[in-house]
């Protein structure tokens, strides 16, 4: 029925005005307006705070455009962040539960450069790419240059880049119908107001779809509104808003014993627990202003102003995974875990140029505050025993269970930083940075009427980044970079006088700036050492303990070829050696979770040029990883396991048709999914197709 509804409604949508149809091109294109669409970013703000030639960063930045996301038909944060190298991404059933991992350690969103607080870091997501022009993924300590909240990512962070207004009128409608009854729409509307000084833009998006796993579905939809308007002709006010909302019966895994020959009979697409609990829901809204203003041909001032209120819902049923209470049956407990954040952003930026003595400066320079609340609680009951085996004895929810532990925060960051990027003649630049940031938390956490943490912590740390790229040939660039980071930590049952966490990074290798024609890309060697690392306490998945030390170090490839517009191939490989270097309780020589030692991701789309085929478009990709642990300490790991993919997609002229297609062989594996830190995976999604019909007007 879902399917007819799609055709239909996609014939009438389609049948009511005149296409536009879109320019083809290859993969490559610069961040400036150009005719040709492409993936490859060759400039990027991330890692900087402004707009740098990728070959002059002296970190490792990849980003994702609009036309990978695209071509790949890639839906959420967690599918695109399988083209970078050393990144482990959350799945798609852990879209509000895990936040994606960089180099070993978890991360942090950013959005548009400014902070998105939240516990778990993933309930952020806005669970939608229709209003993302780029997923940048800047790796290493990034402190020099962010914070809010408790203070930066120590390891790497993921900033979604919004889309801005077009600077001329149009539209996009598209309809999307697949496996699992997936159903949903997305579309925008540009539309600039007089000479062109207002541009406005809308756009949002609506899917429901059931799953692969049984009795689990989910619902998702945002709107992004936005506003740039030339208040004079050195002054622009850009304003942006998000909704969105994400709704889903939360799945609590398959416990890892019953995976080989302890699951007789157990259904590995199969849900245990309570299937009528209400569904886990995250609500995220927020709003941003940004003035800037040209205070001379060469010097820029801007001013951010962000408020971001996020309101999460979950409602669980889980085993306890210690072992079963006999065969195939485990003793179940239902969760009620309800936050609520509000956080107000200021970061005021002052950045120019000077030139002199044979030397060219961009100076960046600026001043971050940040106030967040975060308020939690957390209950739970035994409600029964259920048998992997019959789904019969799933158990009813019942009313969520009493509040027994709360948690309240008061975050403030202040900071001030300053960075100079030198160019040294036609091969040298040079970055170096240095920020002051002061943070000051307040945590409570009472469990049972029993305040068990009431403290303030007020922490201050200077943290530097310095490197430098130099051009040893046209198009190859060798780099090198030393950065220091530091992150402000919340109390929380079992930490209850937390220390700091920092890290030290050091990278080096080479950017490829088409040395041959339609190469590009970076190799890079790297280490990461963190402290005070906070993890989930092996003896109580609801409690915490803070470790000692913590090291990743490895190396890296992201390369893309495009020897033309008809071909175009992706490649991103990364080996990854993480581990517990120094701890109390731990052992050393533990893997973090979710980390393979080695990944790879192979991509590539051919574009037919022949005046028959022209408008054709075929892709596909493979993406394999090695074993992963599952727990800290490490007792059992998921198998690696070999993905391929597939797309398509023709340009009719009054429309353009698109298919892809997911785990296109059917691998029967299975993956890890950290559900409070216990030893539980989920199957891997079966193969799944997808159709898109979409329209420009």
């Amino acid at each position: 029925m879902k399917i007819r509804l799609f055709l239909t409604a996609a014939a009438a949508a389609l049948s009511s005005s005149t296409a536009l149809a879109e320019e083809a091109g290859a993969w490559v294109n610069e961040l400036v307006v150009t005719a040709n669409r492409g993936v490859t970013v060759s400039t990027a703000g991330s890692a900087t705070r402004t707009a740098t030639p990728i070959e002059e960063i002296p970190q490792s930045i990849q980003a994702i455009n609009r036309t990978l996301i695209e071509d790949q038909d890639l839906r959420t944060v967690g599918d695109a962040l399988v083209n970078v190298s050393g990144v482990a991404p959350q799945g798609q059933m852990e879209l509000v539960l895990q936040a994606p991992k960089i180099r070993g350690f978890d991360t942090a969103y950013l959005i548009d450069g400014l902070p998105a607080y939240n516990l778990p870091a993933s309930a952020s997501d806005p669970g939608s790419l229709i209003n993302v022009a780029r997923v940048e993924v800047a790796k290493g300590p990034t402190s020099t240059l962010y914070g809010g909240g408790t203070g930066a990512p120590l390891s790497g962070l993921v900033n979604l880049v919004s889309m801005d207004p077009a600077a001329s009128a149009g539209a996009s409608l598209a309809i999307r119908a697949g496996s699992f009854n997936t159903l949903g729409v997305q579309g925008s509307v540009d539309a600039p107001l007089g000479d062109g000084r207002v541009r406005l833009r809308l756009a949002g998006d609506h899917e429901t779809a059931d799953s692969f796993l049984s009795a689990v579905n989910s619902t998702r939809y945002s709107v992004f509104p936005t506003a740039i308007i030339d208040l004079t002709d050195r002054t622009r006010l850009t304003v942006r808003g998000q909704y969105s909302r994400v709704e889903q019966l939360e799945y609590a895994g398959l416990p890892v014993g019953l995976t080989g020959g302890g699951g007789a009979g157990v259904d590995r697409y199969g849900f245990a627990g309570a299937p009528d609990a209400p569904q886990t829901w995250v609500e995220n809204r927020m709003a941003t202003a940004t003035l800037s203003h040209a205070i001379s041909d060469t010097w820029t001032a801007d001013l951010s102003v962000r408020r971001f209120e996020n309101r999460f819902r979950e409602y669980g049923s889980f085993p306890f995974t210690g072992a079963p209470a006999f065969g195939t049956t485990y003793a179940f407990a239902s969760a009620y875990l309800p936050s609520e954040v509000e956080q107000t952003t200021v970061s005021a930026t002052v950045r120019g140029r000077l030139e002199g003595g044979g030397l060219i400066h961009d100076l960046l320079a600026g001043i971050d505050r940040d106030e967040t609340r975060y308020d939690a609680a957390l209950g739970f009951g035994l409600i029964g025993f259920v048998d992997y085996a019959n789904p019969a004895t799933n158990l009813s929810f019942g009313a969520p269970p009493a509040l027994s532990d709360i948690q309240s925060d008061r975050m403030t960051s202040t900071a001030v930083f300053i960075q100079d990027q030198v160019a040294v003649g036609e091969r040298l630049n040079i970055t170096a940075g240095l920020r002051w940031t002061q943070v000051d938390i307040k945590s409570r956490y009472e469990s049972g009427g029993i305040a068990f943490v009431d403290s303030r912590d007020k922490e201050d740390r200077w943290t530097p980044r310095i490197g430098a790229t130099y051009r040893v040939t046209p198009g190859v660039s060798a780099f090198a970079g030393y950065s220091e980071g530091f992150r402000g930590l919340v109390a929380a049952f079992g930490v209850t006088d937390p220390k700091p966490e920092t890290s030290r990074s050091y990278e080096a290798g080479l950017k490829l700036a088409a040395p041959i024609p339609g190469l590009t890309g970076t190799l890079a060697a790297y280490q990461i050492l963190r402290r005070n690392v906070v993890t989930a306490d092996p003896s109580n998945p609801f409690s915490s303990i803070q470790s000692g030390e913590q090291r990743a170090r490895g190396f890296e490839a992201d390369l893309v070829y495009e020897p033309g517009a008809s071909l175009s191939v992706l490649g991103a490989y990364a080996y990854t050696d993480a581990e517990v270097t120094r701890d109390n309780r731990l052992p050393v020589g533990d893997r973090p979770t979710r980390t393979p030692e080695h990944s790879l991701r192979l991509a590539a789309r051919y574009r037919f040029q022949s005046e028959a085929l022209k408008g054709l478009e075929i892709g596909g990709g493979l993406t394999a990883v090695s074993d992963r642990e599952l727990t800290l300490p490490n007792t059992t790991a998921a198998d690696g396991s070999v993905l391929l993919d597939a797309q398509a997609a023709w340009d009719l002229g009054v429309a353009k048709l698109s298919v892809s297609v997911v785990n296109l062989a059917d691998e029967a594996g299975f993956a890890p999914y950290p559900y409070l830190a216990r030893a539980v995976v989920a199957p891997l999604q079966p193969r799944s197709a997808y159709l898109t019909l979409s329209r420009s007007f």
